[in-house]
């Protein structure tokens, strides 16, 4: 254990009480963690040069084993506990020591597992006896640092693991932007974001989307270094060499951000993210990945469970929930038959017949709210059906470079879905038998559907986002886009400021010509309204098509909404509406009276609508 006695240690804290400072006791309580035999080494901590980390990094032979935070001696530790500083420290270390140098608490994953007193000492009275407890002491301190860890074994676990440590990276980049200046790297980056996406921008909710981000990256080259066998270590430098070539942007982030030391003061809490992952068993995680006959779909519940990890609120208020599966498949087994039955289109989805006026393919495909990718995941599986059924399949790796790339389009406005949907839908593509070549990427773009503006800025950062969300602003505007499905967000607080998608919506609260008459239609400015109407005015534009979305289903019969109604109406030559209902507000109940569930975790029922424009 030590490799000083506690006496030793307990007289070079009496020695240094007269300094009056937690600093100048950091020598004695290093010498009672360290052990040179075994390889354990209490790094002293220099708060400016690593930001959002405790005092001491406990290693063993480099490798992490926790944190310590220290205090005074005589601090009441209860009031410690409640501190905003620990309670933060709790959310994002796995393994934790608080103490005042005489009382010691060791915490795991948040929850506080052992508190032991090695001395008790007289405030009144300096030179009054301590009496020393050393064996618990000693325990506790062993335990803490032979901690190694739950075992990692399935996307759960991993999940609630790389939730901790993303919060330790948001931690790190938020304090780093409290100490550095405007023209810093974090706040370079801040601005590139919100110049080009998110106009409202706060420190806090930056700091939170580049954690996710840098946390997803490094997931996902994870993901690809678990694909190459044999290759050499995976360290944070060597990290953006295994993100896909068909995610650009993340590989600019990377390239720019994660394997230099641009932002060297939250490197620490990158490190121990990418120490995690390297020791993933990542096989047995992958384990069902691209299974076509599963129920289940693996990486969105990995996402909702790490995000219900790491921010459950988040969750909420971005409407960001797991599609079920036979939703899914059943919009998009609609949207197949539809176009086969009524556009005499005999491939469906899979059909790549050009426009005769055009020359583009008739059947593009769009999903404006991607998330982790669901939707567009199973239009590519089913894609791969239709060309089975017709002995195509073979011909796979050349239909998908010629014919599906240039017809397959996601936006995503938040980070961390869009780099899973990039990842998923690479890997569905590959276990098809398709094989990426040079610079191909795929449609999936990190953009503000509801903001149709160009972007610019100069910052280089910046750049890149506004290049991203300017091919997407060609695809809304260009691409005659004749297939828009998806589950948008629901959020009746909507975010999307947008004048443009506000002139849109604004059609709405008209019927027959005449205002509502409503003094607060605020219901029209939930988001998934603001989808449809982005939707409708897509198909309109490209004058034939397909709206196929699942959303809140209080449009159906709201008063509010008739002017929606109405106009909707007016655009789409069939409309059918499946309600789903299961509305926990209203008190939904089934025929039989039993309780009328919601094939989703909320409280608000959902319709699926399937609007049909002919030419």
């Amino acid at each position: 254990m030590p490799s000083v006695s506690f006496e030793s240690y307990l007289k070079s804290i009496q020695k240094n009480r007269q300094k009056g400072s937690e600093r100048s006791h950091y020598p004695a309580l290093k010498a009672l963690l360290d052990d040179p035999a075994n390889g354990i080494d209490a790094v002293i901590e220099e708060k400016g040069n690593k930001a959002g980390i405790p005092d001491f990094t406990v290693k063993r032979r480099d490798l992490l084993v926790g944190y310590v935070e220290a205090k005074d001696v005589g601090l009441d530790l209860n009031s410690i506990e409640k501190t905003e500083q620990l309670q933060r420290y709790l959310e994002s270390f796995p393994n934790l020591v608080l103490t005042n140098y005489l009382e010691f608490r060791w915490y795991v994953n948040g929850k506080r597992r052992l508190k032991q007193v090695l001395a008790d000492i007289n405030d009144n009275c300096r030179d009054a006896p301590w009496r020393v407890s050393t064996e618990k002491i000693a325990a506790l301190l062993e335990q803490f640092l032979n901690y190694t860890g739950e075992i990692i074994s399935n996307p759960e676990n991993l999940a609630q693991q790389m939730a901790r440590l993303t919060k330790a990276i948001r931690l790190a980049t938020l304090t780093a932007l409290s100490q550095e200046e405007n023209q810093g790297e974090l706040h370079q980056l801040k601005q590139g974001f919100s110049e080009v996406l998110l106009p409202q921008l706060t420190d806090p909710d930056f700091a939170d989307m580049y954690a996710q981000t840098i946390s997803y990256g490094l997931f996902a080259a994870r993901v690809g270094h678990a694909q190459n066998p044999g290759c050499e270590g995976f360290t944070r430098r060597t990290a953006g060499t295994y993100i896909p070539a068909t995610n650009p942007f993340l590989k600019r982030l990377f390239n720019t951000i994660v394997e230099t030391d641009a932002v060297s003061q939250i490197d620490w809490a990158i490190d121990d993210l990418v120490q995690l992952l390297a020791q993933v068993d990542m096989g047995s995680i992958l384990e069902k990945f691209g299974q076509r006959t599963r129920q289940d779909d693996p990486v969105v519940h990995f996402y909702e469970t790490f995000l219900a990890a790491y921010n459950k609120a988040l969750r909420n208020s971005r409407g960001v929930y797991y599609t079920p599966e036979p939703v899914v498949s059943f919009i998009v087994r609609s949207v197949d038959a539809i176009l086969k039955e009524r556009f005499n289109l005999p491939l469906g989805l899979a059909d790549n017949t050009k426009d005769p006026k055009t020359q583009k393919p008739r059947v593009q495909i769009l999903d404006p709210a991607t998330g982790t990718g669901t939707f567009l995941y199973e239009v590519i599986k089913h894609i791969y059906r239709n060309l089975e059924d017709i002995g195509m399949a073979n011909q796979w790796d050349s239909y998908v470079e010629d014919n599906l790339l240039n017809r397959l389009f996601g936006f995503e406005l938040l980070m961390a879905p869009y780099a899973i949907a990039h990842l998923k839908l690479g890997l569905a593509l590959q276990e098809l038998g398709y094989q990426f070549k040079g610079k191909q990427r795929l449609g999936i773009y990190l953009t503000n559907t509801l903001d149709e503006a160009l972007k610019k800025s100069e910052i280089l950062f910046g750049q890149f986002v506004a290049q991203e969300a300017n091919e997407a602003a060609t695809v809304k505007r260009d691409v005659p886009v004749m297939v828009v499905l998806g589950n948008p967000p629901y959020s009746g607080h909507s975010a999307n400021k947008s004048e443009w998608i506000a002139g849109l919506v604004h059609d709405y609260y008209y019927v027959d010509g005449l205002p509502l008459g409503e003094n607060n239609p605020k219901y029209l400015q939930d988001d998934y309204v603001k989808f449809i109407r982005f939707g409708q005015w897509r198909i309109d534009r490209t004058g034939s098509g397909i709206l196929a979305l699942i959303t809140n289903h209080g449009y159906l019969d709201n008063p509010t909404f008739r002017g929606m109604r109405q106009s909707l109406e007016k655009t789409f030559d069939e409309i059918y509406f499946i309600d789903l209902h299961g509305n926990s507000k209203k008190k939904e109940v089934a025929p039989d009276g039993s309780p009328d569930k919601n094939v989703f975790d909320i409280q608000q029922g959902v319709a699926v609508a399937i609007m049909v424009k002919y030419p």
